[in-house]
Parts: C-alpha cells; sequence; structure tokens
C-alpha cells in the first residue's frame, strides 16, 4: 500500500507545475466586435451584411442584430434560447444548406456570447422610435376609414391622412395637438362609441385594442409628428435584399434561342441519340387521327370526318387537318378550359355553406373561349385580363364598343377565386386579404410560374423573393383590391353594353321578366308545400305551426339557427333523403310541380337576352397605402411600400413605371396596366416559358419542366433547356400566336411517336423526360363526358351563354339537365357550383379550385369503372349509341354483325377493327342475342356499353 506521504506532495508538485486556470470568459467577456463579428463576416457575411442584407438582416454591426429582420423582431432576446439568432443556428437553418457550416468551436462561441449578454465594445444603445403618422394610419385603415373614408364620410369626416384628421368633421377636428384627452377620436374610441357596437358587424371593424389606443394617444401627445417617408420601391441602386448571384439561376435569366436550330425534332434527336436511342416510328394514320382531334378538340371525329382523312392521298393530309381543327370552334371549348383552370374559374363564390351563384361568371368563359378560337396573341390576352379597365377611358368614351366591353369582361380573370366577404359573418380584412392572395396566388402560379404566396409571411426560403416584394406587388392591385375599400357582392360588378346589346335587353326581356318572377314566387311556394308534404308524410304527428317553423328556420343561416331550429330542420333533411320509391303520391305531385315550373324557368331565361352586368375588377384610383404586414398579420404593419414586382426578375436599378393611363379623364393608377406590359416584355425571363410549357404539358402529358407552376429553385429544371428557349423565343418571334405554337408541335416527328415501349427505351427512359416515344394518356374528365355524349348521338354543340344546370338527386349524384334540344352540351358550358361539382366530372378528377389549378390529378381508382359501369346515364348513352349505330346502317345491313362491328368502333375508336376484334364482337353478340332472345336489342346495347368502358376508349393513344 502507497502511503499518503508520497502521493500528496506529488499532487502538490503538479498543481505547482500546471496552475489551475481561472474562467477568462469572466474576467475578459466576449465581445461582438473582436469575438463574434469575425465569425459572422466569414459565415454569413454572404447574405446578412450592410451590402446583402437577406431577410432584411444584417449581421456586421451590433445595432444590426439587435434590430433584427424582417419580422420587425430583435434577433437577440433575454435568454439564448428565446433569442432569433441561436434558434435559427440551432435548427440548422442558418447558415443555409449549401453554404459553410458554423464550426462547432464556431457555435459554442455564439452562444457563450449570447448568454452573456451579447456585448460589445461601444454598448448598443436602443434606437428610439419615433412615431409618425405610418404608426397611425394603418390603426385608422382597420379600425375607422369604412366609416370614415373614401366611400362614407359619417359627419363629414375623413380619417385617412393626418390633414383630413386636422380638418375635422361636423365636431371640429378629430384630434387637438399635444392634448390626446381633449381629442375627439380619442374621447370617441375610449367610450366605446366608435366604432358603434350596433353597426361592427355591418361595417366589418372590431374595436382597437389597448395597444393601437397607446399608439394613437402617444402620437397626439408627441404634437402629431409628421414625416415625410417615401414608399420603399425599386431605385437605381443595387437591391441589397437580392444579389446577382440570386439572378443567375436559369429561369430568372432571358431567354435565348440556340443558334442554328431550326426544328424541335433536333434538339430531341440529340438528347435520344446521347442515351443510345433514336425516335419511336410514326404512329398509324388512324391513330394520328384520333390523337390530334382528342388533342385540340376534345372529341372524336365524327364518321363523315375520319373518312375524309382515313381515304385521302393528299400528302400534307396531316397539316390540313390540323389547320381544321385550330380553325374549328370546338378548340376553344378544348383549349379555354385549360385556362380556365388556371384562372380558377367557377360559377359560385364558395367559402360559405350557402355557396352563393356568380350570375354573370360565364361571360368570361365565352370570352375564353373567343380569344382561343380567334388565335388572340397571348400577349394581349393578358393585357386585357390584367389591366382591361386601364386600356381605354371607357366612362368618357362618345359610345361604348363591343372591345370596350369585352376588355371589362377579361378583368373576370382576377375575380375566380373563393370569395367569401359576401357573407354575414366573413368579411374581415383577414379574409379580404385572403381573396387578394387568391389572386396574387393565380398571377404567380399560372402566368409566372413562381411559387409568391410563401413570401406574404416572409422571405421565400428558397427562391429570392424578400417578404417586402409580396407587398411590392401587392400594391400593384391596391387600385382595385384594396381591403380597407372593400367592393362587396352588390356592388363589385357593372353594367357596360353597346347601344345594339341595351335596345336588344330592352325589347326582348321586360315581358320575360315578369313572367320569370311569377314563376320564381311560384317555385318558392312550390318547394315550400313539398316539403310540407315530405315532413306531413314522415312526421304525421309533427303540427302545422312546427312545420311553419321548420320553413323559417330554413331561411336562417345554419350557423346562426338555434338548437330548436336545427333539430326542426335535420328532420326535413331525413325526409328529403328517403328513397323516392317511398312517397306518398301527394309528395310525388308536388315533386312533379316543382320541376315543372324549374322547366319553365330555364325555356324563359334561354329566351332573354345575356344581362349587362359584368363581374369586373376595375381600378378607382385611390388606393389605401400598402404597408408590409409582418408575419402576415393583418394588424402588424411594417414599413410603407409602393408597387413594384419581384426584384429578381429585374436587373435590381430599375423603377417599376407606373403612370396613370388617363390623366385628363377617369381616375386610374395604372398600376396592373404596367405589370400586364411588363410581363409581356420580349426579354422577360418567365412569361413566355411559362405558357409554351403549358401548351408542351397538354401535348406531351409532362411539360419540359415538370412543374408547372414553380419555375424556381425548388422547381424541376428543364429535361430540355434549349428547347425550352427555342420554343419560346419563336413564340415571341410569331406573334405570341398559340395556334402557331401548336403547329409547331404537333407537326413535329417527336409528336407523332408511336406509344410502343421496346426494352431499350425502358432502360434509358423509363420516365420518357427523353420524349423517346408518345405518352399513352386517359382523357381528363371533360373530355371524356363529351366523348360518351358525341359517340352517342347526344351532344349538343350550342355554344355560350348562361350555364346548364344540374341537378343533385337524393343520393348526392350531381347531374347535367338535358337541353331544350334533347341533348346535353359540352361539359365545359355546365354549371359549376363549387359544392355541385357533376359526379362524372368529380369522379375523373375534375379539380378542386382552391384558388386555382395549374395541373390536374390523373388517377386510376375503382369508382370511375364502377361509374362507367353502373351509372343509369352511361347506360342510356350507350342505349343511345347502339340506336345511332342501327340508324346509320343501312337497312340490308342493320342486322349484319360485322357491319354493326365495324360501325361501332369507326364511331368510338376511329378506326376498323382488326380480325380478332372482329370475331370476338361476333361471338359477343351472338352469345347476347341468344341470352336475351326477348330482347335482341339489347346484345348491341350492351356491346356498345362495354366498347365504352374499354380502355381502348378511354386512353388517348
Amino acid at each position: 500500500m502507497i502511503s499518503t506521504r508520497i502521493i500528496l506532495p506529488l499532487i502538490v508538485a503538479v498543481f505547482v507545475s500546471f496552475p489551475i486556470r481561472t474562467n477568462q470568459a469572466a474576467e475578459k467577456p466576449l465581445l461582438f466586435e473582436a469575438d463574434i463579428q469575425p465569425v459572422f463576416a466569414t459565415k454569413c457575411g454572404k447574405c446578412h451584411s450592410e451590402r446583402v442584407r437577406k431577410g432584411g438582416l444584417d449581421l456586421s454591426t451590433v445595432a444590426g442584430v439587435h434590430r433584427g429582420g424582417e419580422s420587425g423582431e430583435s434577433a437577440i432576446a433575454d435568454t439564448v434560447d428565446d433569442s432569433l439568432l441561436w434558434i435559427l443556428i440551432d435548427a440548422g437553418d442558418m447558415p443555409p444548406e449549401g453554404q459553410p457550416q458554423l464550426t462547432p468551436k464556431e457555435r459554442k462561441l455564439i452562444q457563450t456570447w449570447l448568454s452573456t449578454g451579447a456585448k460589445s465594445a461601444k454598448p448598443y444603445q436602443p434606437e428610439e422610435k419615433q412615431l409618425t403618422q405610418h404608426d397611425v394610419l394603418p390603426i385608422m385603415l382597420l379600425r375607422c376609414t369604412t366609416c370614415h373614408g373614401a366611400r362614407l364620410k359619417r359627419g363629414g369626416l375623413d380619417l385617412r391622412t393626418p390633414a383630413s384628421m386636422q380638418k375635422g368633421g361636423e365636431h371640429g377636428p378629430a384630434f387637438v395637438a399635444g392634448k390626446p384627452n381633449e381629442s375627439l377620436m380619442i374621447q370617441r374610441i375610449e367610450s366605446h362609441a366608435c366604432p358603434p357596437q350596433e353597426q361592427l358587424l355591418k361595417f366589418f371593424v372590431k374595436r382597437p385594442p389597448t395597444s393601437e389606443v397607446e399608439t394613437l394617444r402617444q402620437w397626439i401627445t408627441e404634437n402629431v409628428p409628421v414625416i415625410d417617408i417615401a414608399p420603399d420601391v425599386a431605385g437605381t441602386e443595387p437591391d441589397p435584399l437580392v444579389t446577382e448571384e440570386d439572378r443567375q439561376h436559369w429561369a430568372f435569366q432571358p431567354p435565348e434561342s440556340p443558334q442554328g436550330v431550326t426544328s424541335i425534332d433536333e434538339l430531341i434527336l440529340k438528347k435520344l441519340q446521347a442515351h443510345d436511342l433514336d425516335f419511336s416510328p410514326e404512329a398509324d394514320r388512324d391513330t394520328l387521327i384520333r390523337r390530334v382531334y382528342l388533342d385540340l378538340t376534345g372529341i372524336p371525329p365524327t364518321p363523315k370526318e375520319w373518312k375524309r382523312w382515313h381515304n385521302t392521298e393528299e400528302p400534307n393530309w396531316y397539316a390540313a387537318m390540323i389547320d381544321h381543327l385550330l380553325a374549328s370552334p370546338r378548340y376553344g371549348e378544348r383549349w379555354g378550359r385549360y385556362w380556365l383552370d388556371i384562372a380558377g374559374y367557377a360559377d359560385s363564390e364558395g367559402g360559405v355553406s350557402s355557396d352563393p351563384l356568380r350570375e354573370v361568371a360565364w361571360k368570361y368563359r365565352d370570352y375564353v373561349i373567343d380569344a382561343f378560337n380567334t388565335d388572340k396573341p397571348y400577349d394581349r390576352f393578358l393585357l386585357e385580363q390584367i389591366a382591361g379597365d386601364e386600356l381605354v377611358d371607357y366612362e368618357n368614351a362618345p359610345a361604348t364598343t363591343e372591345q370596350m366591353v369585352q376588355n371589362l369582361i377579361a378583368t373576370g380573370f382576377l375575380r375566380m377565386g373563393i370569395d367569401q366577404t359576401g357573407s354575414r359573418t366573413m368579411n374581415f380584412v383577414p379574409e379580404r386579404l385572403g381573396v387578394v392572395n387568391d389572386a396574387i396566388n393565380v398571377m404567380g402560379s399560372g402566368v409566372m410560374g413562381l411559387t409568391l404566396e410563401c413570401a406574404r409571411c416572409h422571405s421565400h426560403k428558397y427562391d429570392p423573393l424578400p417578404h417586402r416584394d409580396y407587398y411590392r406587388f401587392k400594391a400593384i392591385f391596391q387600385g382595385a383590391l384594396d381591403e380597407y375599400d372593400w367592393l362587396t357582392f352588390k356592388n363589385r360588378s357593372l353594367e357596360l353594353a353597346t347601344p345594339e346589346q341595351r335596345s336588344r335587353v330592352k325589347q326582348i326581356n321586360p315581358l320575360l321578366k315578369t313572367r320569370l318572377k311569377k314563376l320564381e314566387s311560384a317555385h318558392k311556394k312550390a318547394i315550400a308545400a313539398l316539403q310540407i308534404a315530405m315532413l306531413h308524410q314522415f312526421y304525421p304527428t309533427q303540427s302545422a305551426a312546427e312545420q311553419q317553423e321548420t320553413l323559417r328556420a330554413l331561411k336562417i343561416a345554419d350557423n346562426t339557427r338555434t338548437q330548436r331550429q336545427r333539430i326542426l330542420v335535420e328532420k326535413l333533411r331525413i325526409a328529403e333523403t328517403m328513397p323516392e320509391s317511398e312517397f306518398s303520391e301527394s309528395v310525388k305531385q308536388a315533386q312533379q310541380h316543382v320541376t315543372s315550373i324549374e322547366k319553365q324557368k330555364t325555356e324563359i331565361k334561354q329566351q332573354m337576352e345575356p344581362p349587362l352586368t359584368i363581374r369586373a375588377l376595375w381600378d378607382r384610383g385611390e388606393p389605401s397605402p400598402t404597408y408590409i404586414l409582418q408575419r402576415g398579420e393583418h394588424d402588424l404593419p411594417g414599413r410603407l411600400v409602393g408597387p413594384g414586382v419581384p426584384s429578381v426578375l429585374t436587373d435590381g436599378r430599375t423603377p417599376f413605371s407606373v403612370q396613370p393611363p388617363f390623366p385628363e379623364g377617369t381616375p386610374k393608377t395604372g398600376r396592373r396596366l404596367a405589370l400586364a406590359r411588363w410581363l409581356t416584355k420580349k426579354d422577360h425571363p418567365l412569361t413566355a416559358r411559362v405558357i409554351v410549357n403549358r401548351i408542351w404539358y397538354h401535348h406531351f402529358g409532362t411539360g419540359l419542366v415538370k412543374t408547372l407552376e414553380n419555375f424556381g429553385v425548388k422547381g424541376e429544371r428543364p429535361s430540355h433547356p434549349e428547347l425550352l428557349d427555342w420554343l419560346a423565343v419563336k413564340f415571341i418571334e410569331q406573334g405570341w400566336s398559340i395556334k402557331d405554337m401548336h403547329r409547331l408541335m404537333l407537326n413535329s416527328r417527336t409528336y407523332k411517336q408511336s406509344s410502343q415501349i421496346t426494352p431499350e427505351i425502358q432502360q434509358h427512359d423509363p420516365q420518357n423526360r427523353l420524349l423517346s416515344h408518345m405518352p399513352l394518356r386517359r382523357m381528363n374528365a371533360e373530355a371524356l363526358r363529351d366523348s360518351i355524349l358525341a359517340v352517342s348521338g347526344k351532344l349538343d354543340l350550342t355554344p355560350g351563354g348562361p350555364p346548364d344546370s344540374v341537378t343533385v338527386d337524393r343520393n348526392g349524384l350531381v347531374s347535367a339537365n338535358i337541353t331544350s334540344n334533347g341533348g346535353w352540351r359540352r361539359s365545359v358550358y355546365l354549371q359549376y357550383r363549387r359544392t355541385e361539382i357533376p359526379t362524372m366530372l368529380d369522379t375523373f378528377d375534375y379539380p378542386e379550385m382552391g384558388p386555382n389549378c395549374v395541373s390536374r390529378t390523373v388517377s386510376t381508382v375503382s369508382p370511375q369503372s364502377l361509374m362507367l359501369l353502373n351509372n343509369e346515364r352511361v347506360h342510356a348513352l350507350s342505349r343511345a349509341f347502339a340506336s345511332r349505330v342501327r340508324n346509320m346502317l343501312a337497312e340490308q345491313s342493320k342486322d349484319d354483325l360485322n357491319a354493326q362491328i365495324t360501325l361501332v368502333y369507326q364511331l368510338a375508336l376511329n378506326r376498323p377493327p382488326t380480325a380478332e376484334e372482329l370475331q370476338l364482337g361476333q361471338e359477343t353478340l351472338q352469345e347476347l342475342k341468344s341470352l336475351w332472345k326477348e330482347n335482341p336489342q339489347a346484345a348491341l346495347d350492351t356491346y356498345c356499353h362495354t366498347i365504352l368502358n374499354s380502355a381502348a376508349f378511354l386512353y388517348i393513344d
């Protein structure tokens, strides 16, 4: 055992040789300038310096760190864990992925600096923020200007500017500088006289919280300082929030056409050969006929048309067929529908359970279809939709022209999103901002190929889109979509028409309106009688008083009914879902009466001239100021901004030029007109690329850029970048003609390939990104429905006008009502109420518009097969198809099975049957006839139904 007498001297010797170090951090605290700033300069300075301030954050000075970024929150808090700076570092969000990362030692250094008080050589003195009118005006706009603003000035008082506050109203100035207690605005707010309690919901305002009242008091106490603060807009100096490096992303550079390229096929073949592939063989003639017809018009050729192209010996028959289809009115119905997806077209507002109808939204639908049919240049198409109200001073024109009317109808593009602000409870500023955000999203995803919505709450995480740029972009729309000066459902439409239209309406509509009004009154009574009959049958003990109470409860919004009213309404709903087979004779008679009146109403509406009303968007020339809303919160205003476009799509040193279009006429800001002209500049990085990529997507099933709505950093890179740019430049050179772009794509060898997949293709191009073959595609919802109608001979080709009504049966099945011609119109002309999408279209992936649809889902699910197999209307159309076959055959061939089968194939599949298909068809029909001897026609009915269910019919080869 070793003696402690030996060990203790050794321990003492060791400690003498290696003295204990005291906590030098405590003796010499970490300082920002000496210890932290060098780390930030090395690892963070690329994005957060005095010159470059991503997210508004400057880490080059301790004042910048304390000031924080765009959220307005300091990056340093009382504790490390609450400090935003440490939260971002600890989570691995700063520095971002792909940049040099902090070492463990550097992270520990920053953490220690924060935990020891975030000291600096020169103690940080918080900046004393002086209140200005821009701290007060957002409060006035949010709480007061509904009653004291642009449209309404109660008591003669306008609270939109300090000057108008000083001027005051009937009771004197709104404030007394330096004396908040004597200021009328403070007295009325604190006494709850303003906003008036009984009118809070009517005007959709809420009382200002204590914090806002204190801001008003302080501003008045400080003698109402007014400082001339210029809105934050793009200038001639470099933008500190977006760098030249940010602008190097391929989609943010103007498209450049590769030299010497003369066709699509050159660039496709180049890639194929690089992967040891070649074009697939050209598809056979019948396949091409069906492919192009369904692609351009959405319906198969008639037998006469098919025979024309099938039998012709003209060498240029294929190009001639494309021109023939592009000239057809069916083309605009097919391709206009694609644009309506982008706009988010619907015939109802959505957002609330009542889902109110948009009576004249169909005018925008017809405008779009006509624009495609007439091949309106895409730059003009965008100009009219974005700023149609700023093209001509229609209010001061000597006469209204058809072009003026169409310009206003076109602005419906920005009125198509879900809009709940017509509700009695959902029209506050946050809901209004939601509508504005949807309009911005439609512009971003549909026209610009950018995801702008992220920047509503913070700078985009991936793309160089600062928080500030979203609100600059929002300011462009402020003259028309002003959340503080909101147009309700009742006053957001215009009446504009040519003298000829007014004359026709005046001559035709008054008498029909009188008849319609009587029918509407009778319809209400008939529905009430039907409901009473149902209650009487299924609740025989219910008193007449309770029945009447139920009818009254139906007129009350579902979210404001009493418990008793909910119970009464629920009883009626249960009765309405009972099987029709159980209905009494009185209920059936009441149903027939309702149906009869509805039919009469439809017939009268079809006879009436369209109303002069236009659901439009127009600039009113007096926009409220636009403030950055920190974190997207409506009651957290930040800096004042002016109109502008995303900086990354500019050189960063050119101001956004805005000029009022009618300086001596109707007040307009000209902001949206400036936006439309900027978007359609020949060197714009995105506009042409986005639309040609979308056209390619609809022809080939996949875009050259797969993410149609996102050309940003996280979007897919183009599979053929040179081809995309060549097409974009060609598109502009050809006058922005969409029809010329169709010709270019459809006449290519790439498009005419067969869809056959070889082992080589499977190995080298399994996803078909090299375009080694034509993909097999299922018809979309509208093409499928329209094709079934066309093949069965029940397609009514009447174009335009009010949408065809739908009926919801007791099982929730939504079906289109038959037209007066005994058929059904194309799907684009159906009524699309957001809560009543026709079931067949819904089953086959008709999109929800929230706010729009950039690319549709293509699903393969069992309800689709079950719908085609069991739906009664599909069965009826199959019988009509069989009847058409029998009627088209000559008398001597009506019982000829070969003739029947051949005609079925020609009508449905646009080709003759193969020998095997002919033999199989004969065997099937003979077997069915032998089974159904008492009803031999049912054999052909069933055969036609089978063909409509086949993959050969459903898919485009």
